[in-house]
């Protein structure tokens, strides 16, 4: 048996080493953590979306990859680009087979192909077991790691120009165009890490008028890491994310995406915050402690965030009609919405691991030292105050043999409840389902709150989604799902309860690891008010988005990658002509083996008849920088990104794009309007290493 198996890994190992030579090389780790983001937003709409969250476990592993011997499921959970049933496949063949010989040896764990493996190499070594014994000293063998970053618009917007002389009043941006990020990180192999972040938007002042310290915005925060009982300890900026999201979920959260398996959210528990985000975090102090069996978490933060105040209250609080979450201070709206209101959260989590089964409790407080004054917005009528609001929840995960079903119940005092609960099965070693129901009364709160739903509020649905994925072939994988849901009250933008399906079917096929093709169809439909002229009232009334996407990945050498993708798009909504929309984009990067230079370029075509029929495509840009910008109307778009890697411890990169609207003599409007049919911009980042 030893010998057969030793036979097998050499024979693994030199044809491993040829199907995967060249992807997991230092200089690609980048591009596979952008392969691995864009999977994950790829239904996303949002542009410069927040996804600190889901890039740090990944630079952090490709820097201090996991050790296949002696890893856990738990740890290799955080490789969020691996489904439950891949983590417990590899943890189940180490305990059948033993100790990993190369990490080739992975194409002998069931579950993952080439693709996978692909995406695994840079984030996974092979050591001996014993090392896991071994407790590194909390200070030494530090790491220091500073980004600094500075970009801005080419073309100047109305609001960085002089108002006119007839209007000596008109609303301008008080700073300059010139946006700032930096951020310092010290790290130890022995669990400590201190850091900080400051960001100045464009258009933001520095260093005078309502920034005389500096930056706009700025973050730190100290952690430790597992030393005896304590798990992890934070003093500073940091998130809570527990269960499935329902009862507490602070960070970043994404929804649907092409993989039906990925539906289960893996909450981090406490952990550090180094996001550019200015009102979604938590400040101050939380800690975990392991004894047994058992895990304990508790927080308390205290900060100021943005609101538009209406008036002050008699007892000193004050009302406001909204909590602007854009960060953005620079008109003097804007500025005068900064930093408003007292927000104080505290909470905590108990949890049992036992076996196959995860159980936790989380409770939470939130109050903000102010009133909500409601504008006439029928829709949030139910939505329970911020003073006080507390929310406790149950949550669960079971493991069945080859199943896991998982869920949470959670209620806010006084006001509504919620439920979560779906299950991965595996029915076959070829086909695994998914399936996920909840039910969010309209009342529930979704303040800090991120549970799986069609749209981004825990709150008033419930609906079902069912998934699959399918390998029918070698080298061959079908994803798909349907979603049905409903809201039995108003929602923004529908005056009236409403219904919705939302079906995906993807196909791919990878003959080689140098070669993928990519086939994806989806339509949603939902109900919308229908915005008429000289009509006063607004019926609610069905729409279907529809989309088709063809893309093809192609490495012809180490050194050439190529992605070209064509995209159609069509809208149809009751009493309106159909729209239609389509897009095509060719990428290329060149990476050579002698020259540490990486670059990346796009060329994009794109025509739509409206916003309607916009079509996302995912950028790849700076590190820690991502955007997923809408295509729509008529024109071009292009970019070119540069990194550079001056030794083993500087990189630089450049980044400059254009978008040309073929049938617009002017963009945007208000402050933010370009006088031309162009938007360009450039972003320039160095990170020291020492």
């Amino acid at each position: 048996m030893i010998c057969k198996r030793l036979i097998a890994t050499v024979f693994i190992s030199i044809l491993g080493s040829w199907l995967l030579m060249g992807q997991s090389t230092e200089s690609d780790i980048q591009g596979i953590i952008s392969n691995i983001i864009e999977d994950i937003v790829a239904s996303s709409e949002e542009d410069n979306i927040d996804l600190d969250v889901l890039v740090v476990d990944l630079i952090y592993f490709a820097e201090n990859p996991i050790n296949l011997n002696t890893t856990t499921s738990e740890e290799l959970e955080k490789l969020i680009f691996l489904s439950d049933f891949q983590v417990n496949a590899i943890v189940d063949y180490r305990k059948n087979n033993g100790a990993f010989k190369t990490k080739y040896e992975l194409q002998m764990v069931i579950g993952l192909d080439h693709s996978d493996i692909n995406r695994l190499l840079p984030f996974v070594r092979i050591a001996d077991a014993e090392e896991i014994t071994k407790r590194r000293p909390l200070f030494q063998y530090g790491k220091h790691e500073l980004f600094v970053r500075g970009h801005s618009l080419i073309e100047n917007q109305v609001g960085y120009t002089p108002p006119p002389a007839d209007n000596p009043d008109a609303t301008r941006f008080a700073g300059s165009k010139l946006g700032l990020y930096s951020r310092y990180t010290y790290s130890t192999r022995g669990g400590f890490q201190f850091g900080f972040v400051s960001e100045k938007d464009p258009g933001e002042e520095f260093f005078r008028g309502s920034n005389p310290y500096g930056f706009d915005h700025y973050s730190a925060h100290v952690q430790v890491s597992n030393i005896g009982v304590l798990k992890n300890l934070v003093v500073g900026d940091f998130n809570a994310d527990f269960g499935q999201g329902l009862a507490l979920w602070t960070s970043a959260s994404f929804g649907k995406s092409p993989d039906p398996m990925g539906v289960r959210k893996r909450a981090k528990g406490i952990f550090r915050s180094s996001s550019t985000n200015e009102n979604r975090f938590l400040r101050g102090v939380g800690a975990s402690v392991a004894i047994g069996k058992f895990q304990l978490s508790a927080f308390g933060s205290y900060k100021k965030i943005d609101a538009n105040l209406s008036d002050s209250l008699v007892d000193g609080s004050f009302e406001f009609t909204s909590l602007p979450v854009s960060g953005l201070h620079r008109t003097p709206s804007e500025i005068a919405n900064k930093k408003k209101l007292n927000e104080f959260v505290a909470g905590g989590n108990v949890s049992v691991s036992l076996n196959k089964l995860r159980a936790g409790i989380t409770g939470s407080i939130v109050n903000l030292d102010g009133e909500f004054d409601m504008p006439n917005q029928p829709y949030r009528y139910f939505e329970p105050p911020l003073t006080n609001r507390v929310n406790l929840g149950l949550d669960a995960t079971y493991g069945i043999g080859n199943h896991l079903v998982f869920g949470e119940v959670a209620n806010t005092a006084g006001y509504g409840s919620g439920i979560v609960s779906g299950a991965l099965l595996k029915v076959h070693q070829q086909v695994n389902l998914s399936v996920v129901g909840r039910y969010y009364d309209r009342d529930f709160s979704t303040y800090y709150t991120s549970s799986f739903a069609d749209g981004s509020s825990s709150s008033n649905e419930r609906g079902v989604m069912v998934g699959v994925k399918i390998l029918p072939y070698r080298n061959w994988q079908i994803n798909g799902y349907v979603d049905a849901f409903q809201s039995d009250w108003l929602k923004f933008g529908i005056n009236a309860p409403s219904h919705g399906r939302d079906y995906l079917l993807e196909a791919t096929y990878s003959p080689r690891s140098r070669l993928s093709f990519n086939l994806r169809y989806r339509l949603k439909q939902k109900d919308k008010n229908q915005i008429a002229e000289n009509v006063q009232i607004r019926p609610v009334v069905p729409y279907v988005k529809q989309g088709i996407r063809f893309h093809l990945s192609y490495n012809p050498s180490n050194e050439i990658w190529l992605k070209s993708r064509i995209e159609f798009s069509a809208y149809s909504e009751e009493s309106k002509p159909n729209e239609h929309g389509a897009m095509f984009y060719q990428d290329i990067s060149y990476r050579p083996q002698r020259v540490p230079i990486v670059l990346t370029a796009r060329l994009a075509i794109f025509d739509t008849e409206s916003w309607n029929t916009r079509i996302y495509a995912y950028e790849n840009d700076v590190l820690y920088y991502f955007s997923i910008p809408a295509y729509y109307s008529q024109g071009t778009r292009a970019y070119l990104l540069a990194k550079y890697s001056a030794g083993k411890n500087i990189d630089i990169w450049l980044r400059v794009s254009q978008t040309f609207f073929a049938n617009m003599e002017q963009l945007g409007t208000g402050v933010t309007q370009i006088d031309g049919p162009t938007r360009s911009d450039a972003r320039l980042q160095v990170k020291f290493k020492f």
